[in-house]
């Protein structure tokens, strides 16, 4: 808890330098008196978490306007009891949400590595984690830790045969973010847990487990459509943001534009293109690893947790979708174990791109 809190505390003063002293533009894209309230780490969809904190939902918009019907439900409103009960302000509130989410996920996160590796790789592991890139998402206002926090419980019951338990966290999971779809095969696969000798697998309680995340994100795509008469209004603003118009015709897009990224050299023009598909080939990578060694849950999640977005056609955000697949910390601490100078240098250069990338975001620069 005391290395967390170090962390998120470490973080922020590093916000506060990266804001008030670096050389670089302010480039907000809110107005003065909404960035007189924004807290350091509230950027970009932290308002439209805010929106929903103050106002709600509200109506559809009109066509080919961005709405925050887009969003999952579950994040904004836990943050909006923190706002209504506690009187707390609504930037702060989501913060919270975070901040406690993240505390809550860092002791299982760090019991299941100890399961997993022993204490020494369970600690390199949490290395690699709090110094990935992008890891300044799980404090700041976005849903990533909240969605961690329900991973780690919902793959720990499903591993348990806990099925009633992992099917309420999945479910939950589902109303976070979209791409708790992702993890549907995973969760199934990690509930076909090997029974004991003579008994039965567990088909039926392992594909319920597997369902869960995806029925809950699908009831909410289209029981949110329904609630305003219109049944597709989750995918039309979706569509604000220049999604493709299929799954095939995005797969096809995002690997152009990765093509064209490298070919005429975009990537030096937005250095976020290089995190975007850096990332993605090295999460790639991992669940190749953990194929190779028969672990099926984890590799299905990475390669899910990959392909998903990639139907969306662009390569932003894809980074924080990977961030939460906590597999693939466990992996590049075993990995490396028989490697302390490689593991080293990873360390240094990820954290250098955490300092880059933290700053970039607080002065409204797109990281991920």
């Amino acid at each position: 808890m005391l290395y967390t809190a170090g962390w998120v505390v470490a973080l922020n003063l590093w916000g506060a330098v990266a804001w008030n002293a670096l050389p670089v533009e302010h480039r907000s894209r809110w107005d003065a008196e909404l960035m007189r309230r924004a807290p350091l780490y509230a950027r970009f969809d932290s308002g439209w978490y805010l929106s929903i904190i103050e106002k709600g939902y509200g109506a559809p918009p009109p066509a080919g306007q961005p709405s925050a019907h887009a969003f999952f439900p579950l994040y904004p409103l836990a943050a909006k009891a923190l706002h209504e009960a506690l009187g707390l302000e609504a930037f702060y509130a989501g913060l919270a949400v975070s901040v406690l989410a993240l505390f809550l996920a860092m002791p299982l996160f760090f019991r299941e590595a100890v399961d997993r590796l022993g204490e020494a790789d369970a600690w390199r592991a949490v290395s690699f984690f709090l110094l990935w890139p992008i890891a300044f998402f799980l404090q700041a206002m976005y849903a990533e830790s909240l969605f961690l926090l329900l991973a780690l419980l919902a793959f720990r019951d499903a591993r348990a045969g806990r099925a009633v338990r992992a099917c309420l966290w999945g479910g939950l999971l589902g109303f976070t973010r979209a791409s708790a779809v992702a993890a549907g095969p995973a969760l199934f696969l990690a509930a076909l847990a090997p029974a004991p000798v003579g008994s039965r697998r567990p088909w039926a309680k392992a594909a319920a487990v597997g369902a869960a995340p995806v029925a809950a994100a699908l009831a909410w795509i289209y029981g949110m459509g329904l609630r305003y008469g219109e049944p597709g209004l989750y995918f039309r603003a979706m569509e604000a943001w220049r999604r493709p118009a299929s799954s095939a015709a995005g797969v096809v897009e995002w690997f152009s534009r990765m093509i064209a990224a490298g070919k005429y050299g975009y990537w030096m023009r937005d250095p976020s293109l290089a995190l975007d598909y850096g990332l993605t080939a090295l999460v790639a990578a991992v669940a190749v690893w953990l194929a190779a060694r028969r672990r099926w849950p984890e590799a299905a999640w990475a390669g899910c947790a990959i392909g998903l977005p990639i139907t969306t056609g662009l390569s932003g955000g894809l980074p924080r979708f990977l961030l939460v697949v906590y597999p693939v910390y466990f992996a590049l601490a075993e990995g490396s174990s028989g490697a302390p100078r490689a593991r080293l240098a990873f360390w240094i250069v990820s954290a250098g791109l955490l300092l880059w990338a933290s700053a970039r975001f607080v002065n409204w620069s797109w990281v991920a």
